[in-house]
């Protein structure tokens, strides 16, 4: 996040430290840094509502993610959580939650995600008259609505659709994945209450990324670059393929998305086969077509 106005040099160095920790997946570090800094910014002056906001935001985050998922079962197991858009690309939440070895009573973990659901209200409190801001807004929803869903809260939906609808108003292809995660959850949130709907909007996420996983395999067959090295030692010429760090990051994407069709048509199988007079074959993203 970008610098507030007269902050301290002590202040600036926490904010870096916990948006530093955020990214790496320390939780916990992360929560502490950015409990300091919200503590400090309040004796500021000339903070803007978004600076103040995203302080907010980026605490409650941490809290958010600091305990994985109690109980059977994890709703978002398969689709990315708010912590992994703000994680290095090389790790997901799911691979930093495995490594949680801690233990936390049910009423522990009531309070934390109640007090990561306060946090992230001040952001939106502080977002929500202003008529700029569309994707911090958008984040700052999309996360209560994980909260109400990891609290059991009724109607979670309600958070995602409102993300969706400011979403909607961006341009570019990390929008539109951002979009289609959301479907995702909203089809979560409604599977148990509204099948019809439920489907409807899985429908939706699983058309978007079959989009972006047409346009990843496009952009990832083409040759790999190659250059010629001359070796010092004994004047022979040898190849050395160099590949290219964005075809590689975008390998990695295009796994990932393979795996999200994978789980989610599973999902919507399971869904028609309740709804029996919507039921249609299923399709197979994991056969060679799509890898």
């Amino acid at each position: 996040m970008d610098g507030i106005p007269g902050a301290t040099p002590r202040l600036t160095i926490i904010i870096s430290r916990g948006s530093t920790a955020l990214k790496n997946g320390h939780f916990h570090e992360a929560a502490r840094c950015f409990k300091k800094a919200r503590h400090a910014s309040n004796q500021l002056q000339g903070e803007s509502a978004l600076e103040r906001s995203l302080l907010h935001h980026f605490y409650g985050i941490s809290l958010l993610s600091e305990i994985p998922f109690q109980g059977d079962g994890d709703p978002l197991e398969f689709v990315p959580k708010e912590a992994d858009y703000y994680l290095f690309k090389d790790r997901s939440y799911s691979s930093y939650s495995k490594l949680y070895s801690g233990t936390v009573s049910p009423e522990d973990y009531a309070n934390q995600m109640e007090a990561a659901q306060k946090e992230l209200k001040i952001a939106w409190s502080l977002l929500e008259n202003e008529s700029n801001f569309l994707k911090e807004k958008a984040n700052t929803l999309s996360a209560l609505g994980e909260v109400a869903l990891r609290r059991g809260e009724a109607n979670p939906e309600r958070y995602y659709i409102q993300a969706s609808s400011f979403l909607e108003s961006l341009q570019g292809e990390i929008h539109k994945q951002r979009i289609a995660d959301i479907n995702v959850k909203i089809c979560i949130c409604l599977e148990g209450s509204d099948k019809i709907k439920a489907i409807e909007y899985g429908e939706k996420a699983l058309s978007s990324y079959q989009t972006l996983l047409k346009k990843l395999i496009s952009e990832t067959q083409s040759p790999s670059k190659s250059v010629e090295t001359q070796t010092s030692s004994d004047s022979e010429s040898s190849s050395a393929t160099q590949i290219d760090p964005s075809i590689q990051r975008k390998k990695s994407e295009r796994s990932m998305l393979i795996k999200i069709l994978s789980k989610l048509q599973f999902k919507l199988d399971d869904l028609k086969a309740g709804s029996s007079h919507l039921a249609k074959p299923g399709r197979n993203f994991s056969g060679s077509s799509w890898s």
